[in-house]
């Protein structure tokens, strides 16, 4: 039957359509179309743009049709409160203004964080449909919170028959599966993939090691149970609130992917796609799934761009913008906004789908003539001015200055020199950075669009740039044998220790420079593993031999920094993650992969760029415009998290783990990497940042703030008492601010730099961006492992370690949550037991494979599940038993779904399958077994929550 089940569930994509939807009519200002019309549909375009106007009408009308989206005339949400009844609200404390997110692992379920609210003070919880009252992800709202009495009388009173959602009950369990789907009609039956089960939300009370199979006991975890004095938590019984008004619809107003369908459920669960030419409404499905399904007028210029009635192709991929809710209706309407990207799976659709989904599609739009027009005559300016220029800086282009950079990158922005003090066995460090503050200045057009992009934006083979190519590129880039201005960072270690040396205090110049080689990574770690290289060309008075001296110097001395900063109490987490090779391809299609290296040759830089940036902080805090200057903090781990993870780790499953401090984690994860291996130690490490770790964050620095308690400047993770961003102005604008006040100083100026709102507002800005721009690259990364998958012609076999045994909460199925060090990634396995529904799996492609499931499972405890299986022909007499213990190390697949949005489904290997032994030798006896759950007190241990886990969320970022 396992062999059927991979045989029989194959189905192909339909074959590739050209795109014909282009039209001008759809295309939104802000983003406007990027190609022409293809051949012939200039007259389709312009007459869908004549009748746009006649679009708006007819979608009005239908607004103001109190029958819309209801077969009844009935009210499904509440009127919004008026103005004036908010700001009182707001004043008196009644009313609670944040931003709304909705959990991706249960859609009924959404947090609020209020506005000015620490991190580590709990959200208020909106559940239900008709609590959110048709706000949606990302919308900043207006709450009223719940009284005790208020959440039970709607959790007994009306909620639960109107939009079957629960309020928090004494079983709390045995509602979550009931009220998961909201609205029957609403809902898709989804292929069954179980890959994203663990993996979708943006919340800060989020599942990541679920609810056991079996079923706790009285005394275990609730969901209001408030802490006990002197467990060493601050746990705190969740609040409930609703949602009386939307103050900023920043998720409802923004464009949203989706795939076309008809409105019409059997339709959709047959796979009949066909719009009939009695339908007067589509459904557009939101690939993210914390939005809501939005419905689509059937009128005059939808069906000329999807020539209906006719079939509609569920693989691609459409911008939608949803323009109004009524409380009289259950979905929201909506209307195209724009071409279609394209199908579901091709590279530049996929990378266009990040770019939306993350509202960073107003970067993959040309800079603007006028704009460009500016860069230009700043560059011919710099080039005539440049001589003067230098006389007023520290001249330093004899000096033996270098750059190590990645192989492939065009934008050199930093560059370092070091030179040896015998006498006083010190090291001078130069750390030379490109001067792009000398060049863009506040009130530019160049500067203004900087301030809104505040980041480059790196995609899989190409970047868009924060600055246009005439500064980062050229006249900004420290290019070899070129002379270029900078901003340098000058400092001195101990050479014995690496200390940095206090007397002379570091210093900071304006400098001219011209680097005399330029390297990469690759060439610097063959260096220092004794290869033979073929040598870059050095320029000035120098020899080869000079910069290998400097390069093994460097790595003397930045060794004993990077050490004594680590048994100095910081942490650093292993960073796996799979590069994927599509320089050579036509069509964007990886051939291949490597898993990235974090060697000496990158460490060295990343110890000297952390110098740099700790020193130019230091010099901020204390200075005379210390309330202007932008630093980065990163605050201590959620407290009742990390003590989560701490008792099941120690008391449940017998692995020694500290967490009072960042040294303390570090000194835990490696002992667990060598007593256990890298499999378990990365999985680890993965569950500590999971288990409550912040996310660093740029702030305008307070003396009042700071001395009050109210913001600490210190750097968690790195255990720096201050650190900022300096070394990198050409791709973040933070940066830029930092380089702006730090010439400020020097000069003894005090204009030229953001204050004040000015600053503040720019910050959050950058920290808003900066987060967007993490989670475009985790998708586009997801994506593009998804296409590579696509197009082999074998399965992807690995280990996974196993996290958590729960229910997927949309399936009802049992699944395994496991974690890929591989992919640095967790998802989850479906425990499917042979014979199993072709309907269940759908399987992309063709491959000389066979996809084996067990004959069946048993849930034997909260810590252990036991499968049962059989060989190929079904010889009951070698039937063998694996158990699944916690944080066992086991081999999984992993294959490619037809779905959209694109995916993958996982699932255990067969001990008969022939992959099965290769792989479980890849890892340890020890780590293969697993370990056994120790009962106990099992207060605080059911649920482990974490800051945003999601495919869109990727783990929080230490530093970069």
């Amino acid at each position: 039957p396992s062999a059927a089940v991979a045989a029989a569930v194959a189905r192909p994509p339909p074959p590739p359509v050209p795109c014909s939807t282009w039209l001008d009519g759809f295309a939104s200002k802000e983003t406007p179309a990027r190609t022409p019309p293809p051949p012939g549909l200039e007259a389709t375009a312009a007459a869908a743009a004549e009748e746009s106007q006649e679009e708006d009408e007819d979608e009005e009308e239908l607004l103001q049709r109190k029958d819309f989206g209801s077969r009844s005339m009935k009210a499904f949400f509440e009127q919004y409160w008026d103005e004036e009844r908010i700001r009182q609200g707001l004043a008196d404390g009644t009313l609670i203004k944040g931003t709304l997110r909705v959990s991706g692992t249960k859609y009924s379920t959404a947090h609020v964080k209020p506005e000015g609210a620490k991190n580590n003070e709990r959200d208020l919880i909106v559940r239900g449909k008709s609590a959110r009252n048709r706000a949606v992800h990302m919308d900043v709202v207006i709450i009223q919170p719940l009284s005790e009495a208020e959440v039970h009388a709607r959790h007994h009173m009306g909620d639960r028959s109107r939009d079957r959602e629960a309020a928090p009950a004494e079983d709390e369990e045995d509602d979550e599966d009931e009220d998961d789907d909201e609205d029957d009609d609403d809902e898709a039956t989804a292929p069954f993939i179980a890959s994203r089960a663990t993996a979708e939300s943006d919340s800060d009370e989020e599942v990541v090691l679920g609810r056991s199979l079996v079923k706790a006991p009285a005394a275990a975890v609730e969901e209001a149970k408030p802490a006990e004095a002197g467990d060493g938590g601050s746990y705190s019984a969740p609040r409930y609130a609703k949602v009386v008004a939307i103050a900023e619809p920043a998720g409802s107003g923004r464009v949203i992917v989706c795939s076309l369908h008809p409105n019409d459920r059997a339709g959709r669960e047959t796979g009949n796609c066909i719009v009939k030419e009695t339908d007067t409404l589509l459904k557009a499905l939101p690939t993210d799934k914390r939005m809501p399904w939005i419905l689509i007028q059937v009128n005059d210029v939808t069906r000329k761009v999807l020539s209906l009635p006719g079939r509609l192709d569920p693989y691609q991929l459409w911008p939608v913008q949803m323009i109004g809710w009524k409380e009289t209706s259950s979905l929201p309407l909506g209307r195209l906004k724009g071409e279609c990207l394209g199908k579901a799976g091709d590279l530049a659709v996929e990378e266009r789908h990040a770019l939306i989904e993350n509202n960073l599609d107003s970067h993959d739009v040309d800079f603007e003539d006028a704009l460009l027009d500016e860069v230009d005559t700043i560059v011919a300016e710099a080039r005539r001015s440049f001589d003067d220029e230098v006389t007023r800086r520290l001249d330093l282009r004899q000096k033996r200055i270098f750059t190590i950079d990645p192989a492939t990158a065009r934008d050199l922005d930093d560059a370092i020199h070091v030179d040896l003090d015998e006498e006083r066995q010190e090291v001078e460090i130069g750390v030379h950075i490109a001067d792009v503050s000398h060049f863009l200045k506040l009130g530019s057009r160049v500067d203004d669009e900087a301030q809104v992009r505040t980041t480059s934006v790196y995609l899989i083979s190409r970047v868009l740039p924060m600055l246009p190519h005439g500064l980062c590129n050229h006249l900004c880039s420290l290019n070899p044998n070129e002379p270029k201005l900078a901003f340098s960072a000058f400092f001195r270690l101990k050479l014995a220790t690496g200390e940095l040396v206090q007397e002379p205090k570091p210093w900071f110049k304006k400098s001219a420079i011209s680097s005399v080689c330029r390297l990469n990574y690759d060439e610097v770690q063959r260096i220092l593993d004794g290869q033979e290289i073929e040598k870059p060309p050095v320029y000035g008075e120098y020899e080869w031999a000079d910069i290998e001296k400097d390069l093994f110097l460097l790595y003397k001395v930045c060794g004993k920094v990077r050490t004594s900063r680590m048994t100095g109490g910081a942490l650093s987490i292993s960073k796996q993650k799979m590069i994927f090779h599509t320089r050579d391809t036509q069509d964007g299609i990886p051939t291949g992969y490597h898993l990235e290296s974090h060697s000496a040759s990158h460490w060295i830089i990343e110890e000297l760029m952390l110098l740099a940036n700790r020193c130019v902080a230091m010099h901020l805090a204390h200075s005379r415009l210390s309330d202007f200057s932008v630093l980065r903090n990163h605050e201590p781990p959620n407290r009742e998290k990390a003590d989560k993870l701490l008792k099941m780790l120690t008391e449940n499953l017998g692995i020694y783990w500290e967490s009072k401090d960042a040294g303390s984690i570090y000194r835990s994860c490696q002992g667990i990497y060598r007593k256990y291996g890298a499999t378990m130690g990365l999985c680890v490490e993965m569950m500590t940042m999971r288990a409550g770790m912040m996310q660093a964050k740029y702030f305008v620095y307070n003396n009042e703030e700071v001395c009050n308690g109210e913001v600490s400047p210190h750097h968690f993770a790195l255990n720096f008492d201050y650190y900022t961003h300096f070394t990198s102005p050409i791709r973040r604008y933070p940066d830029v601010m930092v380089h702006r006040v730090l010439d400020a100083l020097l000069t003894g100026s005090d204009d030229g730099f953001q204050r004040n709102d000015d600053a503040h507002e720019q910050v959050e800005k950058c920290n808003g961006k900066k987060t967007s721009t993490r989670r475009c690259s985790d998708q586009i990364d997801r994506a593009v492992f998804c296409i590579y998958l696509r197009a082999q012609k074998s399965w992807f076999y690995t280990i996974g370690t196993v996290l958590a045994f729960g229910k997927d909460k949309k399936t009802r199925s049992d699944v395994v949550t496991v974690y890929c060090s591989q992919l640095g990634r967790e998802s989850t396995v479906a425990l499917i037991s042979a014979p199993a529904s072709p309907a269940d799996f759908h399987h992309f492609g063709d491959v000389d494979d066979t996809l084996m499931l067990p004959e069946s499972f048993r849930v034997c405890s909260r810590g252990l599940v036991e499968l049962e299986w059989l060989p190929a022909d079904g010889d009951s007499t070698r039937r063998t038993r694996q158990s699944l213990k916690m944080l066992a190390c086991v081999p999984i697949v992993i294959i490619p779904t037809d779905t959209v949005p694109i995916d993958y489904a996982l699932f255990f290997v067969s001990p008969f399958h022939p992959r099965f032994e290769d792989l479980s030798t890849q890892v340890t006896e020890r780590a293969r077994r697993g370990f056994e759950w120790i009962e106990g007190d099992e207060d605080g241990v059911d649920v482990l929550y974490a800051a945003g886990i999601d495919t869109m969320e990727p783990p929080p970022v230490l530093e970069d």
